[in-house]
This record gives structure tokens, sequence and C-alpha cells, in this order.
């Protein structure tokens, strides 16, 4: 009966060897018998060891123990032949000395004989150094065997804690990383939290940049607009020269003091348009005149003329100004009728005298009367 699959015979008798079936992992898994790593097997694709290790030392340890058995089987059977045939030479030796002798000699037989016998223990002793020569042997290949045994087994406990140790360390680097990994996380949630909170500001925050940017837009434009009207406004400048005593004289008008006590002449200038609050200009020939000798009533001028009334005619009265196109109620001449001055068809007051006559016109309200004292 053939011994079970994972036995070894010695001497008709069955060693059990232990083996286990390797777990399949889908981690590569490194022969220890070529190197070469192989993925999801239980032997090697190259040289069909066991990979689990295990297995692998049982493998080791039956080859080891098988190939010392067998050569301890073939010491001893070559021992045995050897005995035997040395044995069988020597018997035949002596048993043909024997024969000899007998033919020779039959009185000698016992002499004979006793030499047959120191013959046998001869073979004997022979049997016994031949026998005890290959059990000597038999021991120092056991003892060699064993010696691989051991140093199979030492360089797989070795592999073993290599293996072990390489696992640890990728177990503490996997978990380095996942503690990493779940840190990051964590952080991204807290990150995340925090922009949903800030999420209504960012949106009250971009309202208010959409409004910012309209009220750019809307300042922008009035920027523009303030732009082209200062454009407008400088680039209708406009400056008027009055030769008085000459033509047109409905555009001027020069009421002499009636009194010595009256010094200043009043000059009536009437402009093509209406000047903008603050920008008008009077100037005697190179002589700018004072800012409160003059004003306007729209588009007619004031001017109190403190030297002779006859100097006005040497020279040129210019006025510069920039015309307020927005008045459209515009002073188109100048007149006189019994001694009093009118504009278009509104009476103007006599400066520098009572005009009791003067009711006011749409310009310029009348004088309040003075309270009659009790």
């Amino acid at each position: 009966m053939a011994p079970p699959q994972g036995t070894i015979c010695k001497g008709g008798a069955a060693i059990e060897m232990s083996s286990t079936a390797s777990q399949p992992s889908a981690t590569p898994k490194r022969c220890y018998e070529c190197g070469n790593n192989s993925l999801d097997q239980a032997f090697c694709g190259a040289c069909g060891s066991p990979l689990a290790l295990n297995e692998y030392i049982a493998k080791k340890v039956g080859v080891q123990l098988a190939e010392t058995i067998r050569d301890r089987d073939v010491l001893e059977m070559d021992s045995s032949i050897k005995v035997f045939k040395q044995a069988w030479g020597w018997i035949r030796l002596i048993f043909g000395i024997a024969v000899a002798l007998l033919v020779l000699a039959g009185g000698g037989v016992i002499w004979k004989a006793s030499d047959f016998w120191a013959g046998v223990d001869n073979a004997k002793r022979s049997v016994v150094d031949t026998a005890t020569k290959s059990v000597d042997e038999i021991s120092a290949a056991r003892e060699a065997g064993n010696a691989s045994i051991a140093v199979a087994a030492a360089d797989a406990v070795r592999q073993s804690q290599a293996l072990r140790e390489s696992a640890s360390r990728a177990q503490t680097e996997i978990s380095r990383d996942a503690a990493a990994v779940r840190a990051d996380v964590e952080k991204s949630h807290v990150q995340l939290q925090a922009a949903s909170k800030i999420q209504p500001e960012m949106e009250a925050m971009r309202k208010q940049l959409v409004q910012a940017n309209s009220d750019i837009q809307a300042q922008q434009k009035v920027i523009s607009s303030s732009e082209e009207f200062v454009k407008s406004v400088f680039s209708s400048h406009a400056e008027e020269i009055f030769n008085l005593g000459q033509p047109p004289k409905d555009r001027y008008a020069i009421l002499p003091p009636l009194s010595k006590e009256v010094r200043n002449t009043v000059v009536l200038l009437l402009l093509q348009a209406t000047p903008i609050q603050g920008t008008l200009q009077l100037q005697y020939h190179i002589y700018v005149q004072p800012p409160d000798s003059y004003f306007n009533i729209h588009n007619l001028v004031f001017f109190f003329w403190g030297d002779p009334a006859e100097n006005l005619k040497q020279k040129a009265l210019s006025v510069s100004y920039f015309p307020d196109k927005g008045d459209k109620e515009i002073i188109h001449s100048l007149s006189e009728h019994d001694g009093r001055m009118f504009a278009d068809d509104q009476p103007l007051p006599k400066f520098g005298q009572a005009d009791v006559d003067f009711k006011g016109n749409k310009w310029m309200p009348p004088a309040p009367t003075p309270a009659a004292k009790p």
C-alpha cells in the first residue's frame, strides 16, 4: 500500500510531514527558492516551490531527509553487498583451501579446520569493520543532512523575520498615511463648514460689489458728463468788446452822475448771453476792474465807473465770461424814454438819486417806503 501524500518512508515506517495550504493573498509573494515574485498563487510560477513559509520549510526538510535516507540506504546496500562479496570470496577461498587440504592430506583436516575457523573469524572481523565504517559514514551523512536542514530552517526563519519586519513597516506606513488622510479629510471638512458659514456674507459682499460697480459706473457717467460739461463750458468761453461812443449804441448806455456828490458813472452793457455766476470779468484797456464794481441781471451788466465818463471813450471795455446756456430769459435791447432807461419793456431805476417814480420791474422789486414817524 502506497504511503499517503506528504510522508517519507524510512525502513518500512511512514514519517508524517505536516503541511498547511497557504491562503492566497492579493499582495505579491516572493519565492524563497528562486526569488521570483508571483501574484495570487500558492506555488511559484517559475520553479514550482510553495510560496507559503511553512510549506517551503516542510518541503526543504522533506527533501533533505529523503536525500539523507536515500544516501543511507544506498550506503547500507553497498556495504552489505561489499561485505557479502568479501565474505563469499573468503568462504570460497576457505572452502577451496579446505578441499585442497582434504585432497592433499586427510590427516590434517582437524588442523585445517582450526585454520578455517580462524579465517571465519577474520572474515567476521572484516565484516564488522566494514559495517562499522558504513555506520560511521551513515552517521556523518545524517549529521551533514541535519546541518543542511538546520541551515535551511535558519534561513527560512530569517526570511520569515524579514518578511514580518517588512509587513510591520508597511503596516506602520499605511497607518501613518491613513492618519494623514483622515487629518486632511477632517481639515477639508472644517474648511467646508467655514465656507458654508461665510457663504451668506460672501453673497452680501457680492451684492455690495455689484452695487458698488453700478455706483462706480454711474459716477463714471457723471464724471464723463461733468468732463463734457467742463469741456463744453470752456470751449464756449466768450469775450465781448465794447467801444463806447461807437455803434451799435443799443448794446450799451452811459449814465453820468447828475450831481457832484455822486462820483460814479453807471455803464449798462448788454451781452449776447447770460454769464455763469462767478465767471464775469470786466477789463478797461489792460486794467482788470474789481468784482465789486459790477453786477449783472441776466445778460445786462451794471458797471460803476469811478473816473470821468469821457475816459471810457478813449479805450475799449472788454467783458469775458462763460455763457449760461440754460438761461432763456435774455434782454434784447436798451432804450431811453423820458429820461429813464428801459431793458426791453422793463424800466430801470435811476442810480445815484432819489427815484420815487420807479415802481420796480420783473427783476428788481421797488424799494420799501420808509415808515412815517409818529
